[in-house]
This record gives structure tokens, sequence and C-alpha cells, in this order.
């Protein structure tokens, strides 16, 4: 009986939606309990307008920070989408993130916005060296990473949202240096303006009080001057 059932599904399926789908059917004594999972199909546009700005958003162990910046690069809002994933096993982890996923790009969708993300190097020994510590980084598995980014590249997709990532070199430290302070926000905040306004494809001038402990030399990268403050600093 669950073959047949199972084959009719699938039959059924297939021809309204062209693809198979996941099921699984349960023996509760008196009834069986049919349960289908079929996979959405991705939105036929994507907006990539920055023409209303963007929102840049930075990943952490245990939430993901965002900001709204606007077409000229201005800081509009900036908060924070918290979860836990301590004592998780790894099918609740992935749909904390799915959800959290869900969340973030349902603003996106709110807002008429692309998300900007870092491309990340995920290696042991790329995670290691950035501005979290190392009790951090051994929370925030590379298995949790990978979750939150595929998550918000599939449920964007879905939803009609662009997604561009950016290198993420220096974003944390110019946070750290430049926003974070001045603009009354969380390091995570700030790293997540820095990668919205890199989104945009402006550039990061090194702050007047800063410009003692470097030197800017003709054509040089912007990011060589933020390279030397953060050895100095």
């Amino acid at each position: 009986m669950q073959e047949s059932i199972a084959t009719q599904l699938s039959c059924q399926n297939k021809k309204k939606y062209g693809k198979p789908i996941g099921w699984s059917i349960e023996d509760h004594g008196t009834y069986y309990l049919i349960k289908c999972m079929i996979e959405e199909p991705e939105h036929p546009h994507l907006n990539y307008s920055k023409a209303d700005g963007v929102i840049g958003v930075d990943l952490n162990y245990n939430h993901i920070a965002f900001s709204h910046v606007n077409r000229q690069g201005q800081l509009l809002s900036s908060s924070c989408l918290y979860f836990s994933l301590e004592g998780k096993r790894s099918g609740q982890i992935t749909k904390i993130l799915e959800g959290e996923a869900i969340r973030l790009v349902d603003i996106a969708v709110q807002r008429n916005k692309p998300i900007v993300l870092e491309a990340l190097d995920t290696t042991l020994s790329k995670s290691a060296g950035r501005y979290r510590n190392r009790k951090q980084n051994r929370r925030m598995s590379l298995f949790a990473y990978k979750k939150m980014q595929d998550g918000i590249h599939s449920r964007a997709a879905k939803m009609g949202v662009a997604v561009f990532e950016v290198n993420p070199a220096f974003t944390s430290q110019i946070g750290k240096m430049k926003y974070m302070k001045q603009m009354h926000i969380s390091i995570h905040q700030a790293a997540s303006y820095v990668i919205g306004r890199r989104g945009m494809n402006l550039k990061e001038q090194v702050p007047k009080e800063l410009q003692a402990y470097t030197e800017r030399k003709d054509g040089e990268h912007h990011w060589k001057q933020w390279s030397v403050l953060t050895k100095a600093f």
C-alpha cells in the first residue's frame, strides 16, 4: 500500500512540477500520515537594482548583522537577527539557519533591495585570522557558515532578490576604526555597513585622525593603508 501511494504521489508531482518530490509515510495504526516536500521554482526575475541601495550582511556564530544602505552609501539603519546553535545537531542547525535566511531575505523583499555578502574563504586558516576570537571561531563551524550562505542564496533566488558577493578584505577592521564609535553600532553591524558600501563600489578613505599613522603612495591601492593600520593597532 505504501509503495503504491508513493508511486502515485511521485507521478502526480512529475506531471505538475516536472521533478520528483521527497516523501515519507508514517504508520500511526489507525491512519497513515503522508509528508511531501516539493522544490519551489526560482523567481523568474531577480532584483539586481541598487538604485535604492543595498542590504549589507555580516555572518556570525550567533547572529546575522545587517545594514540598510541608501544609494549614496549612507547608513539608514542597522540591526541583528539572533539565534543559538549551542548543543544543536546538524539537522537542527540547518533548520535554524534556513529560518534566519528567510527572515533576512523577507527584509530585503520589503525594502526592495539586493543583498551583499562577503565572499568568504571558509578555510580554517582564513577564518582564524578574522576579528572573532578563537572560542567564537570554534563555535561558528564551517558547516554553519556554508549553511547560512546557501540558505540566503536559495531563499533569495526564490523571492527574486539578487545576492552580490564582495571581497572580505579589512571589512571588520574598517568598520571598527571608522564607523563603530561614530554610529554607535556593534563591530559586526559596522562590518555589515562596510560590506554594503563595498557592494555599492564605494571606497573607504582613512579618517583624518588616523592618517598620521599611515601614508598613501601614488598608485597604491587604498586597502594598503588599512593593512598598515591593522598591523599598527
